[in-house]
């Protein structure tokens, strides 16, 4: 399986809806002791085997509401789970699949992760993404293309190969609601420059 062309800000006019709508909840929740990215500055994020779970919002007809009662979803009803790690930390990902590129069959997932799929009730999205770097910029205006410019410079600038590389899912951006809030992210890197491997 080759790569899927993903709906980005450019594609069709696309713009999520949802960005301002999570920056509500997260404007003035940064707790001390909290590691928190720099406004508008790339790093490289590299994550082991991730379990999540999560709602889907299909079709990008009202994606802001759908995205919205997603969120509201996993912040109630997750902080009773075990097993999630940290349930003020939600990652939103893409199915890799053509049909991405249909506005009504669009699919985006919000997700929280577990240290186990084990016990968590059957009306969740689960998966288990496969370990990934990825080049991720924080932006604290929830400003969803500046964020995927500077993603897109940075790839370009160091020469980074990014792609889906045959995964089922990618993550395409992180909500820290005790952190730097919204963080868009690039496609999983697959060969970094010479001396960074």
């Amino acid at each position: 399986m080759g790569s899927v062309p993903l709906k980005t800000s450019n594609s069709d006019g696309y713009k999520p809806e949802r960005v301002p709508a999570a920056l509500k909840l997260m404007k003035g929740q940064f707790k001390e002791g909290n590691t928190k990215l720099e406004d508008m500055k790339p790093v490289i994020v590299e994550h082991g085997e991730m379990k999540l779970i999560g709602i889907p919002c299909i079709s990008l007809n009202d994606m802001s509401g759908k995205y919205h009662h997603a969120k509201e979803g996993l912040l109630s009803s997750t902080k009773y789970f075990p097993a999630v790690r940290n349930h003020s930390v939600h990652y939103g990902i893409w199915p890799v699949t053509p049909s991405q590129s249909e506005s009504d069959q669009h699919a985006y997932i919000l997700c929280v992760e577990v240290d186990s799929l084990d016990d968590i009730p059957e009306w969740y999205f689960k998966s288990t993404l496969p370990p990934q770097r990825c080049v991720v910029v924080p932006n604290e205006s929830g400003n969803y293309d500046a964020a995927c410019q500077v993603v897109d410079q940075y790839v370009a600038d160091n020469g980074l190969v990014v792609d889906a590389s045959g995964r089922k899912y990618t993550i395409c951006e992180r909500y820290n609601y005790e952190g730097e809030g919204f963080a868009k992210y690039s496609l999983p890197i697959l060969v970094l420059p010479e001396g960074e491997q």
